[in-house]
């Protein structure tokens, strides 16, 4: 039984995992749409576990009930990702399109209830057989916790890089057909001794089996997204893909439009940063470089060019797939090529200093984007560039009329440079260029004009003519004026990542224009910003008073406050990580493995400890360690952590032990069978979870910060003392 349960584990954890890269990769992948997955992940698994939980009757065929589950989760997963596949089709959303967030929810609740629902009552059904058996609730809830740290390790660090999303699917529907036949749920008496040499020759079998059905179904549903594909992979960092027609090349990563070739846009991204500079020499480039970048920078009497790019299959991809002039960029003696995160470079692996520094990112729209519009990142880039040396970097935008989100966004960073650069102007047009220097720009058109032409640049669309039209319209004067009047900002920084809410509430309003004020309110300077936080302490005060009203609420809504906590200290963890430290994916999924195994040790702790002692004291033990815990780490971010890439794990761990503590010593406090609680205190644990993910990640980090966070999280903690004092 202990395999099986580390088997569901196993499955719901890689299944979570491969359904949130797919859905990223088609929709929208910003914090909102990673908490809506968590969120209605976790309610459908406690809707499965709290309420179909009922209907488990071990006894009566349970084993065989389970086996079956247990198998039908990696088929379930398989039809999911084909039918994730399908989603924009069936949604009649073009590709690359953004999609309207109420389809994206009805999508993501449709697509993921079946295995939610399937993996949530499996859990109660296999805690009540390993009851049965003589094991405790605590000890299911373990061994499931070892199985998902399991999952999670082994699919972050091997099957990402060496199996597609269906080959992976498969390969768990082998591995637990394979457990089904091992542990002999499906017959009690097997009929030869061959019988126990089967399980691990039919694993090889359906393994090998599954690579090329795998590959099969992966080609032929990724046909039905995408016409004259020429090539797709998935990276560590998202899906890439490539369309060709005629000569012409279009770049998608995660299902949104990256960059096409034979465009104009690179000519604006370059030449007037570069054309503001009288002798750039060296200059550093952080992405866009293969969308063309690179060919206008060398026009340039530019000695060293540095590029940064993150992916080195996005490198490969555009080495063998660009039209050959542009891909033999690359090769130019003058090119320094670095693989790595433009943040960590920025903060400490650039070897010199640049006259320019150019930025060709997307908008600030998750976490990841946004540490490179921060004050702290500006002041990083500021003590690389030399006297007089400009940093550029741009934000989408319209040509005429600006809502007063697409202001607020746009002013935000605005207001963020102006706090860093004492010189800053704004290019206006459909794509707005932010110019920034420690000396004054150069906005005359006659110079840039003389410039362009005594460096011999032949362009198409930054011409003399529009180099005039551009600094001389009264659109360059407006837009500056209107940036300077926005002052209901706030600016944007490392620990409170404002702006990449801004980026949401503009991509919410563009759908639901009447929700806008309620948004920018939140987000303004009189919103929620510093001590504001407290006002979000009121729901505890009511979960308080109802814990003390109601007593048989009080160890549901324990385990529930306790859940909240636990996710929204792992997002906090992250954030503080991904901003601090860098983005690499395999570092990210060590933090979220480490939490996984805190929980499973947590829950191993707290089975032994709640034998001899008491167990209400030690819930009070855990209430007043998360207290603890959310005060004491946003004090650590503000010292140097010597090895960030071991200390983090270790706070993952640390928290995951906390939280993970309390569920097995709940159930032995719940009134009743310990084996009709489980169901109820798993599902009030994920819906606690679900909260944490949605309102943690797209709202409470960005609207007051990762402290401010993280001492709310003390704050539930202490809810959670008064409910049990």
């Amino acid at each position: 039984m202990k395999l099986s349960l580390a088997a569901l584990g196993f499955t719901a954890t890689i299944a979570q995992l491969v359904l949130m890269r797919e859905l990223v990769a088609t929709f929208y992948g910003n914090e909102l749409l990673f908490g809506l997955v968590l969120m209605v992940w976790m309610a459908w698994v406690a809707i499965g576990s709290w309420g179909l939980g009922r209907l488990v009757r071990p006894r009566r065929s349970g084993k065989g009930v389970y086996a079956a589950g247990l198998a039908g989760m990696g088929a379930i997963l398989t039809l999911q990702l084909a039918l994730v596949r399908g989603a924009r089709q069936i949604l009649g959303v073009p590709l690359g399109a953004s999609i309207d967030i109420l389809p994206m929810v009805l999508a993501i609740l449709v697509i993921l209830a079946p295995l939610c629902l399937l993996g949530g009552w499996l859990f109660t059904l296999g805690a009540r057989l390993a009851i049965d058996q003589g094991f405790t609730a605590g000890q299911a809830y373990v061994w499931e916790s070892v199985g998902a740290v399991s999952g999670g390790g082994l699919f972050s660090f091997v099957l990402i890089h060496w199996l597609n999303p269906f080959q992976t699917a498969l390969a768990v529907l082998a591995m637990n057909l394979t457990i089904v036949a091992q542990s002999g749920f499906l017959s009690r008496r097997p009929a030869h001794r061959l019988a126990k040499i089967i399980p691990p020759g039919l694993l090889v079998v359906l393994l090998l089996l599954s690579i090329p059905v795998g590959h099969r179904l992966h080609q032929v549903t990724l046909g039905w997204q995408w016409k004259d594909l020429i090539f797709e992979s998935d990276s560590p960092y998202g899906r890439i893909a490539i369309q060709k027609r005629d000569s012409q090349r279009i770049f998608f990563e995660n299902g949104l439009l990256a960059f096409e070739t034979q465009g104009t846009f690179p000519e604006e991204v370059v030449h007037f940063p570069l054309l503001s500079h009288p002798d750039p020499k060296d200059v550093l480039l952080i992405g866009g470089g293969i969308a063309g970048d690179l060919g206008e920078i060398l026009k340039h009497p530019v000695e060293h060019l540095t590029y940064v790019e993150l992916d080195p299959t996005l490198i490969e991809a555009a080495k063998t797939y660009l039209p050959p002039e542009m891909a033999t960029v690359l090769d130019d003696p003058r090119v320094s090529l670095a693989l790595t995160d433009g943040r960590l470079y920025i903060q400490g692996a650039a070897p010199q200093s640049f006259d320019a520094i150019i930025l060709d990112l997307p908008d600030p729209a998750t976490g990841a984007l946004n540490r490179f519009y921060t004050q702290e990142f500006f002041l990083a880039a500021r003590r690389l560039l030399k006297p007089g040396g400009i940093l550029a970097t741009g934000l989408p935008s319209t040509e005429n009329y600006w809502s007063p989100e697409l202001a607020r966004r746009n002013a935000s960073i605005y207001w963020t440079l102006k706090a860093v650069f004492p010189e800053e102007i704004v290019l206006p047009g459909e794509h707005n260029f932010f110019l920034a220097s420690d000396l004054p720009l150069q906005t005359d058109p006659t110079i840039l004009t003389q410039r362009l032409k005594q460096r011999g640049i032949e362009t198409r669309r930054v011409t003399p003519e529009y180099i005039r039209y551009v600094l001389t319209t009264d659109r360059f004067t407006e837009i500056q004026r209107q940036l300077e009047s926005t002052r209901a900002v706030r600016i944007n920084t490392d620990l409170a990542p404002v702006c990449y809410y801004y980026d949401l509430v503009l991509w919410i309003t563009r759908f639901y224009p009447d929700l806008g004020a309620a948004f920018s309110w939140l987000g303004g300077a009189n919103g929620l910003p510093g001590w504001g936080f407290l006002w979000a302490a009121v729901p505890w005060l009511v979960i308080v008073a109802a814990g003390r009203l109601k007593p048989s609420w009080t160890v549901p809504i324990i385990i529930a406050e306790t859940g909240l906590a636990q996710m929204t200290l792992e997002i906090a963890i992250l954030f503080a990580f991904q901003v601090l430290h860098g983005s690499l994916y395999a570092e990210v999924s060590l933090i979220v493995t480490a939490f996984m195994g805190g929980l499973a040790l947590g829950g191993a702790l707290g089975n032994r400890w709640g034998i001899n002692r008491n167990v209400k004291k030690l819930l009070l033990a855990i209430q007043g360690a998360v207290m603890i815990y959310s005060l004491l780490f946003p004090l650590v971010l503000r010292i140097t952590i010597p090895v960030p890439e071991a200390a983090f794990p270790c706070f993952a761990l640390l928290a995951g032990g906390i939280t993970g503590m309390a569920f097995p010593l709940a159930v032995k406090l719940a009134k009743g069978m310990p084996d009709q609680a489980v169901g109820m205190l798993y599902g009030a644990d994920l819906v606690g979870g679900c909260l944490g993910a949605l309102v943690g990640a797209a709202f409470l980090i960005p609207l007051i910060g990762i402290p401010q966070t993280c001492w709310l999280m003390a704050l539930v903690g202490l809810a959670g003392l008064l409910i049990l004092v």
